[in-house]
């Protein structure tokens, strides 16, 4: 889930933000909301002369944290967020070098021709270069400190973006999405054409990888692409105000599954598509369950239609319910009003948003801009949605404008909760435009710690500035997780609830003490409370409307008008199934009667 052209093409926003790291600590200049701090930030030195190479994406597993940029890979140990500690700094030349990890093996995608396909390789000075090579390395990182190459394998057009999905036990697959952008060697109209292949790629590529023997790795599937609706079902560049390098394409370039429920959202350049995952761990392609394009802006710059100029990334809700997709617009400079359609001259639309859409219809719900742009802004670019209990909160990249968080919880209704960004504003006429600004490629939520409800630990990737941490003050339930990769979710979070006294008597008033915990799942670190979340308590003459505490735990005072059932309940809430608990309610004692002639409860939390 990376940036797509823009950094492939020599623009002039990109080449005056790629300064040495001492020209990019200008802290005095931050600007964020009082509710999100950056508590760290590091460049990297892979670059020419001591510089910063282009920094790119994340992956994490347990108390690592695997931070890309062109020139190799950096591993910072994150037990304690606040202060990151470097344990390795890999070169291993190669754009885009976004990361997957899996236990001990880390895989890169690799979207520029090299001279090899072993680190130490070289871009090559043709991208079509036949002897040339691009596509995903694999490697051991059981040793940070002395990362070691495994294997590797070809793609055609590279790999712009790869998604993990773990099939089993012994074997995880490598979704390779990309495009022709520039040809390649086995790639595009003319070398594409002579080696048998689509001239629009048309594909995405699987690559199997036997945990056991990742030398072994290979590509077993190529799923077709296809574009339902369009007319030319391609993406035709020239219909985007675009000339060479760019080349006709069907193609991906962004896709997240979730794992669980088996589907997958799919950014394909010309739609937004979803997916079914069959048994075999390979996608229906050919038959999207629904396909999504926002092509028309009826009303011009400034309205409120927008249209999707390139459709870049796709993040589902943990409960797998809202899809958030992103246009990442085109143009020099980072515009968001791009020329659009096919009549000449083309219209300006407004472009570069941010859209919700309802899993279940791929109806739209919702668009959003970031509130902070001044002047040019770039597009949104890469995020995860936080698994938060009750509330949907998209981490996200704006590129010019750093990290934010987008509240979604009213899917109709998104807003930004928290914001931070290095630098100057775009265009920012108070400041020397040799100041640096933000332009952050990744922001994402990931804790590996259990039981921090007071808010929230996020890393960016900023393309010129680093790996960066932020904290985030607000009053959230947040799951602790074993790994993220963004790519991929793993689980349907879903409550239990344990009740004591298990069993009841009719007129006896008892305090009935329900404690809800997360049911086990894939990556669902143990034993965490679900806490601040409505539990309901329903039986005979009971009627109680409660919220659990932080340590997910209710009380109530019960006294049960006649034999029956006690049900505690919790309903569904975003990003999480809800959970009900049953306890037996026996009859009166003989002769008893109901004490204090009838049922009593108390709706109190004591």
């Amino acid at each position: 889930m990376r940036r797509s052209v823009r950094l492939l093409l020599p623009f002039a926003l990109l080449a005056a933000l790629v300064l040495t790291p001492t020209a990019m600590a200008v802290h005095n200049l931050d600007q964020h909301s009082s509710n999100m701090t950056k508590l760290f930030q590091s460049p990297n030195t892979s670059g020419a002369q001591g510089g910063s190479a282009t920094n790119s994406d994340l992956a994490f597993w347990g108390d690592r944290a695997y931070v890309g940029n062109y020139g190799g890979i950096r591993v910072y140990n994150i037990a304690n967020p606040a202060s990151p500690q470097l344990l390795g700094d890999f070169r291993c030349n190669g754009a885009q070098n976004d990361a997957a990890v899996w236990g001990n093996l880390m895989f890169t995608a690799i979207d520029r021709t090299q001279s090899g396909p072993n680190c130490g390789s070289t871009d090559t000075a043709a991208h079509d270069d036949p002897a040339g090579w691009e596509g995903v390395r694999i490697f051991n990182v059981s040793n940070p400190a002395a990362i070691t190459q495994v294997g590797s394998v070809y793609s055609d057009c590279g790999a712009h973006t790869i998604t993990l999905n773990p099939v089993s036990v012994s074997t995880v697959h490598l979704w390779v999405s990309s495009y022709p952008l520039r040809p390649g060697p086995t790639c595009g109209p003319v070398r594409g054409v002579a080696a048998g292949k689509d001239a629009l790629h048309g594909v995405i590529q699987i690559i199997e990888v036997p945990l056991a023997n990742p030398s072994a790795a290979r590509e077993i599937a190529e799923p077709r692409l296809v574009y339902p609706g369009d007319p030319d079902n391609r993406f035709d560049p020239a219909e985007h105000n675009l000339g060479p390098p760019f080349l006709m394409m069907r193609a991906c370039h962004d896709i997240q599954i979730h794992t669980k429920l088996r589907i997958a959202a799919a950014a394909c350049a010309e739609q937004g598509q979803l997916w079914r995952i069959g048994a075999d761990g390979i996608p229906d392609t050919m038959n999207p369950i629904w396909v999504v394009d926002e092509v028309t802006d009826s009303d011009g710059p400034g309205g409120g239609d927008t249209q999707v100029d390139f459709w870049h990334s796709a993040t589902f809700s943990w409960d797998g319910k809202i899809i958030n997709f992103i246009d990442e617009s085109f143009g020099s400079g980072c515009p968001t009003v791009t020329p659009t359609g096919l009549t000449t001259p083309k219209p300006m639309s407004d472009s570069g948003w941010m859209f919700f859409y309802d899993a279940a219809t791929g109806q739209k719900i919702s668009q959003m801009m970031s509130p902070r742009r001044t002047g040019t802004y770039c597009s949104a670019h890469l995020g995860n949605v936080a698994p938060t209990i009750g509330k949907y909160l998209l981490f996200n990249a704006w590129y010019t404008g750093g990290s934010d968080i987008v509240d979604f919880t009213n899917p109709s209704t998104p807003f930004e909760a928290g914001y931070y960004y290095t630098g100057r504003a775009p265009a920012d006429p108070t400041l020397p435009q040799t100041t640096p600004a933000a332009n952050t490629w990744s922001h994402y939520w990931y804790e590996n710690q259990v039981g921090d409800d007071d808010g929230a630990w996020s890393y960016g990737n900023d393309i010129p500035g680093g790996f960066q941490v932020f904290r985030t003050t607000m009053p959230i339930v947040d799951i602790g997780l074993t790994r993220m990769n963004p790519q991929t979710q793993e689980d349907v979070f879903q409550c239990r609830i344990a009740l004591a006294p298990g069993s009841l008597r009719a007129g006896q008033s008892r305090t009935v003490r329900a404690t809800a915990r997360l049911r086990p799942g894939t990556a669902i670190l143990p034993n965490q409370a679900v806490g601040d979340v409505p539990v309901r308590f329903r039986g005979p003459g009971v009627f109680g409307n409660l919220r659990a505490d932080r340590n997910g735990v209710a009380r109530l005072s019960v006294n049960a008008s006649r034999r029956g059932t006690l049900t505690v309940s919790i309903p569904d809430v975003p990003n999480m199934r809800g959970c009900r608990a049953t306890a037996r309610i026996a009859a009166a004692p003989r002769g008893g009667g109901v004490a204090g002639g009838g049922a009593g409860l108390t709706g109190r939390r004591p």
